[in-house]
């Protein structure tokens, strides 16, 4: 066009003359269509993402009910050490499966006294039971999150494949049982989290009715409220993705913005422009209206299924996955105890957990320190004497046990000693007494009863 017009100059202006108010007048019209149809598309994008948004606030939502109504093993100070033993189990560290493979430290900590009793830290942890129902559900949370973005976007649907739902039982993500039942049940592929929602639902209702799950009635009906919202969130998203623009309109939108274009030159050249200036305005002009219709067209496709912007600045649904994912043991993690006692709280006894309004001040906390000093050391010198003494008990006890018993020595009774014994012998040796004798008489007499002796 350029070339053309420098070759005349006077005929090109004279056959252009005017059409300036013609593009002029033709730009008003795309300008205002190409605005109002990126705002459509603008909203288009926006409703996805708040409904992606919902979505993840409402499966949060679940698991949170879930983790506070759980049934919870309440640990008192009357308990012996038997009882705790078999309830609390000293320190219960119970691990959590899933795609983070985080572990949950269910403890109650809180260290055995002689008596049975629980020192000052006195926490409920979860029953066994409880605690599977919650990390069951919160798989179940995970899984159907997972097959609900799959279900309508391109990067994640290969995941409804034979092959893919092969490959999560590999890695853990579903059972085997579970894979069979989903590859069998009477639904269209992309309507498999139907059934994990309601997997969800029968969960709560069964471990409701076997006690692992506190609340009333009106608990129930909020669970399943909470429950049908999620059905419409997921159901608004395939919605919005089916009528998200006419294809009529995003037509007439591009050949407006292509008739402008190739039009601007020769409105360029009628109205006295430089043809530096001509080329200018073309390349700018083109890359702001094209720029702006495919914008547009990326936010048409809010998850990048059709590739409009090759793969730049979607939702990214790995994020989202990601954030759910965490989600659904957040909560369960986070009540794994709780820090006051119920038995004091069921006794109107909560002032050890009453705290100043404003805190304490420098002074008092330097007392305080000082205070549990010297309670720490007194304990530690308690608790040194009880071991020294009983270090002490042992010791004595070890050694009654080596102490061996006095032996007895035996003699063999003769008949002549029995004789002696019973004085049968009528010798001499009777006779000692006798005052008649001399002393001489008397000691060789001595002599003789002292050799009868054995």
């Amino acid at each position: 066009i350029t070339f053309v017009y420098k070759l005349n100059k006077d005929a090109f202006r004279n056959g252009l003359s005017g059409f300036s108010i013609l593009w002029g007048q033709l730009l008003s019209v795309t300008t205002f269509t190409l605005t109002f149809f990126l705002n459509q598309s603008y909203a288009l994008w926006r409703n996805c993402y708040g409904y992606s948004r919902r979505l993840q606030g409402r499966l949060n939502d679940l698991n949170m009910t879930l983790a506070s109504h759980a049934k919870r093993v309440e640990v008192t100070s009357t308990n012996n050490k038997s009882d705790v033993d078999n309830n609390v189990n000293g320190n219960v560290n119970g691990s959590v499966n899933g795609s983070l493979n985080g572990s949950v430290n269910g403890s109650v900590n809180g260290n055995v006294n002689d008596d049975g009793s629980l020192g000052s830290h006195q926490f409920s942890t979860y029953t066994e039971p409880a605690r599977e129902v919650l990390e069951l559900m919160a798989r179940y949370t995970r899984v159907f999150n997972l097959l609900t973005y799959a279900s309508f976007t391109g990067s994640h649907r290969p995941l409804l494949t034979p092959q893919g739902m092969r490959r999560m039982v590999d890695r853990g993500i579903i059972t085997e049982s579970e894979r069979t039942i989903l590859s069998e049940v009477q639904l269209p592929v992309t309507q498999r989290h139907n059934t994990l929602l309601l997997w969800m639902m029968r969960l709560f209702e069964d471990a409701r009715k076997a006690g692992h799950i506190d609340g009333s009635s009106g608990f129930e009906q909020q669970f399943l409220e909470k429950c049908h919202v999620i059905r419409a969130q997921y159901g608004a998203i395939g919605d919005e993705l089916q009528g998200r623009m006419p294809l009529a309109y995003a037509h007439i939108v591009q050949v407006l913005v292509d008739v402008i274009l190739w039009m601007y030159p020769f409105m360029a050249f009628s109205s006295g422009m430089t043809p530096f200036l001509a080329v200018l305005g073309t390349g700018l002009l083109t890359m702001f209206y094209q720029g702006l219709f495919n914008l547009a067209k990326q936010f048409l496709d809010p998850y990048d299924n059709e590739s409009y912007g090759k793969g730049e600045d979607p939702l990214c649904i790995d994020t989202l996955i990601a954030e759910s994912n965490a989600g659904s043991v957040r909560w369960m993690n986070g009540l794994a105890s709780t820090p006051y006692s119920v038995e004091k709280l069921r006794q109107g006894n909560m002032l050890q957990y009453q705290l100043p309004l404003r805190g304490w001040t420098i002074e008092q906390t330097t007392e305080r320190i000082q205070e549990e000093m010297i309670v720490n050391t007194k304990k530690e010198a308690e608790e040194a004497e009880r071991i020294r003494v009983e270090e002490t008990e042992r010791k004595l006890a070890e050694e009654a046990t080596l102490v061996k018993p006095p032996t007895f020595l035996e003699i063999e009774i003769t008949e002549d000693v029995e004789e002696l014994m019973r004085g049968d012998d009528d010798d001499v040796c009777l006779t000692l007494d006798d005052e008649n004798l001399t002393m001489e008489e008397a000691l060789e007499k001595m002599e003789e009863c002292t050799e009868k002796v054995p």
